[in-house]
């Protein structure tokens, strides 16, 4: 089996928005996409931040607030901004979660 990027990946999340299509952009007014749909790379549930952290497909950090009833703020997600009092600590997770996924992709092979 050959590794398929998360990016490369098509929605099955039943997203109204991207259900059946490659995820082009995580934070388009109206998507319902799941942080476990097959294109949401590298996820990291943080209850302490109510948020999900993600690595985007230039293995960058990313963040979406958790809402109400399992679902996500998609449109205001985005990356961790340097002012914020977690930034810091974004750049620790952010470098675990890459090795974490360079490690996944190297087992994989």
């Amino acid at each position: 089996m050959s590794y398929t990027a998360p990016w490369l990946k098509l929605c099955n999340c039943r997203c109204p928005l991207h259900h059946g299509e490659r995820r082009t952009d995580y934070f388009q007014p109206g998507c319902a996409c799941a942080v476990t749909c097959d294109t949401q790379p590298m996820t990291l549930l943080a209850e302490q931040w109510g948020a999900a952290l993600f690595l985007d497909a230039n293995g960058d950090l990313w963040h979406v607030n958790a809402m109400a009833n399992g679902q996500w703020d998609w449109e205001h997600g985005g990356e961790i901004d340097t002012r914020a009092d977690t930034y810091d600590d974004s750049l620790h997770i952010e470098r675990l979660l890459r090795e974490a996924a360079r490690i996944l992709r190297r087992l994989h092979r």
